[in-house]
């Protein structure tokens, strides 16, 4: 195949087939083009069979994008690739190779977050333990950390034990479901491979060659799956860099890098240095600050773009400036022919975001949060998906549980502890207990209605004469969902225009998957389990981006403000070790090689933040960059931001304090607001009344947008 559209370093990534090869791959150089590429080749040069390669990665979006491009190089069905994220891997091989093992039968349901933390709900209720004491949120990190080989340390010895009877609880209770939660898929895999000789040479022999993307934010058992698969022919292909490793909090381990050079001594490294992305004025100040970092391969990003266009740094003397000259600045460059989409505007912490809502509402600025409530985690398109579950396997007890409790039908708990011991007692599921319990009541003739309404919307399923999406509507009414949202009134509404937009995506998936309606369902349910928050975000309207700098890894936009650049906010208060700060500097890199032709650095003096005024000095991060390598706009003029910068707040205000000057009866005017009398003052809060629409508003006398008439 034809590599001619490569650099030079791309090409040497690409035909170093042969042994471990570690590339760092710099922000914006193209590392998925190198990945799609590389594959292309050893299946069009090499002959190798697409069913022989493994590559990973972390998220169902950037595998698919992989999968398309090595498609359209190859012309191959990549259906016989093994291109998935670690998790769907893992999910695969068991579907194949789980006969029964530790309890666990092939036929097994995958659980989220949610439905994990239903169940230690459930488990710290029936065990006695405080919910108030030990969140179970908590507890699920904790359970989460430990199937990942993370050790847990405590001195608190009821919390140790309140994790490990919890703990014992919940993993007894999926077996005996046949539940897996995400880490159980990786656990579980490692365990066959570790412990079955014959299953681990068959992979070993199978996958000729493996690539792994984003390895910088591998964690602990997931670099020992890929060590144990490598090991035997060692053609291992890794792509990361050290200076993108900001997932710390979710157990990825920067340190992988340095395990993978001592276990595979003979590594090929090569640097992608050169820049796709973005402007060199960028790249000049994202090398400065990054160099800071000592534990890092040592890399120099570099482009050919031509722009000598400087980064603005803008520093004001409060936070409502701040977000005025982000909004002012929008709408020039809109004004200009930039797209809504082009614009993000990324912050440390979601707090910082709702200034520039308000402002962006007021402005009539399309905008979204990036990172919001999925559309497959409300609580109704969660309930109907279990419904679909239960019409494709009767035998899901865990989705059984779910639906025949929404909506309600009066089957309360009893009934379902007699139903679970009716199960355990003939071996059987839920659904099929239903036939050997006796009783009478509402209840019991309500589990038969809704027995026979489960096997009617089956039937309905497999008629020929009806689309796959039609299954949404007859869920509805026959269960009566669509009666019970109706009864809820607006909000109801709302939820029930979320469940019909599943008609949408059932309508795209029956396009997607091949087979029967049934075999399309079980495909895209199957699919769905997999999903993880990543795969959610949405790039296709045109709106301003609202988001923290963890979001925004893996993106790019035309124009970047860095907001509220701060000491105590970025870097966070919370940082004290040097691995924090070093961590803390990498989040800062990641956020200005977002950038491709624009970015705006801006923050303020003064902050309302948590309910109280602060007063801050500007992030230590930018005089890291280098003032020379800024255009230097505003206050920061009249600034000498080397004595400024420091980790410590400033003590006394930056200006003195104006709520003594105001009274009762004085005029004044504020920046959004415009003019108003101050009616009623009660210490520092004053009471002004404004021209309509704003009316009668209760303010802080001393809120820098707050000027006296004089």
């Amino acid at each position: 195949m034809e590599l001619d559209t490569l650099n030079d370093k791309q090409r040497e990534a690409v035909v170093t087939t042969e042994g471990p090869v570690m590339v760092m791959a710099g922000a914006g150089s193209g590392k998925t083009r190198v990945l799609t590429y590389r594959i292309a080749h050893l299946i069009l040069d090499l002959g190798i069979l697409p069913s022989n390669i493994l590559a990973v990665t972390f998220t169902n979006k950037a595998a698919r994008e992989m999968k398309e491009r090595i498609a359209a190089l190859t012309k191959e069905n990549v259906n016989q690739m093994w291109v998935s994220t670690f998790h769907s891997f893992c999910a695969r091989f068991l579907r194949i190779e789980l006969k029964e093992y530790k309890g666990y039968r092939k036929n097994f349901t995958i659980i989220d977050a949610d439905d994990s933390l239903k169940i230690i709900r459930e488990i710290m209720k029936s065990e006695g333990f405080d919910q108030k004491e030990y969140n179970p949120k908590m507890i699920q990190s904790i359970i989460s950390n430990i199937k990942n080989l993370e050790p847990f340390f405590t001195k608190d010895f009821k919390l140790e034990a309140c994790v490990n009877k919890v703990m014992d609880e919940y993993n007894k209770r999926l077996v005996k479901e046949n539940l897996m939660d995400f880490d159980d898929l990786i656990g579980l895999t490692l365990d066959m491979l570790t412990y079955n000789p014959n299953i681990l040479d068959k992979y070993q022999n199978k996958f000729e060659y493996i690539l792994v993307d984003e390895f910088q934010d591998t964690n602990i058992i997931q670099y020992k799956l890929i060590k144990l698969l490598a090991n035997k022919r060692r053609n291992i292909f890794i792509v990361g860099d050290q200076d993108q490793s900001i997932y710390s909090f979710r157990g990825a381990k920067v340190e992988n890098i340095d395990y993978f050079l001592r276990d595979f001594k003979d590594t090929v490294q090569i640097l992608l240095e050169q820049n796709y992305r973005s402007t060199n004025p960028i790249l000049r100040i994202a090398n400065n600050v990054i160099s800071r970092n000592t534990n890092r391969i040592k890399k120099n990003l570099f482009t050919d773009n031509k722009s000598d266009e400087l980064p603005v740094y803008y520093h004001t003397q409060s936070s409502y400036d701040e977000v005025m000259y982000v909004i002012d600045k929008i709408k020039e460059l809109h004004m200009a022919g930039y797209p809504y989409h082009d614009f993000a505007i990324l912050y440390r912490a979601n707090a910082l975001s709702r200034q520039f809502e308000d402002m962006l509402v007021r402005y009539q600025i399309p905008y979204t949060i990036y990172g919001g409530l999925s559309f497959f985690e409300r609580k109704e398109v969660k309930d109907i998906i279990a419904y679909m579950r239960l019409i494709i396997n009767n035998d899901d007890d865990f989705s059984f549980k779910r639906a025949v409790k929404e909506p309600k039908r009066k089957v309360g708990d009893a009934l379902i502890d007699k139903l679970t011991n009716a199960g355990l007692e003939n071996k059987v599921s839920l659904f099929k207990a239903i036939d050997y319990i006796s009783t009478s009541g509402i209840g019991y003739n309500n589990l038969l209605a809704f027995k026979f309404i489960i096997l009617e919307l089956a039937e309905f399923l497999s008629d020929e004469n009806t689309e796959l999406m039609d299954i949404i509507d007859k869920i509805l009414d026959k269960t009566g969902y669509k009666q019970m949202l109706q009864n809820e009134g607006e909000e109801g509404e709302d939820r029930l225009e979320n469940v019909l937009e599943l008609k949408s995506v059932l309508k795209e998936a029956s396009e997607y998957y091949e087979g029967t309606k049934e075999e399309k369902l079980s495909q895209f349910l199957y699919d769905l389990a997999l999903r993880t928050d990543v795969d959610n975000k949405n790039e296709a309207s045109d709106c301003v981006k609202l988001m923290t700098y963890h979001q925004a890894k893996g993106l790019e936009y035309r124009v970047v403000f860095m907001v509220a650049m701060e000491d105590g906010i970025f870097p966070s208060a919370n940082c004290k070790l040097e691995n924090e700060l070093e961590e803390e500097r990498r989040v800062c890199y990641v956020g200005i090689t977002r950038a491709k032709e624009k970015l705006y650095i801006t923050n303020a003096s003064t902050r309302y933040m948590y309910g109280s005024q602060q007063y801050t000095n500007p992030s230590t991060y930018i005089k890291e960059m280098g003032m020379d390598n800024l255009n230097v706009i505003g206050r920061a003029k009249k600034l000498d931001i080397s004595d400024t910068i420091s980790y410590q707040k400033k003590s006394k205000p930056v200006e003195e304090k104006v709520e003594s000057f105001i009274s009762v009866g004085d005029k004044i005017n504020h920046k959004a607001f415009g003019d108003g009398l101050v009616v009623e003052k009660n210490g520092e809060v004053i009471t002004v009344a404004f021209a309509m629409p704003y009316g009668l508003k209760k303010l802080l006398a001393s809120h820098p947008s707050i000027r006296k008439i004089k």
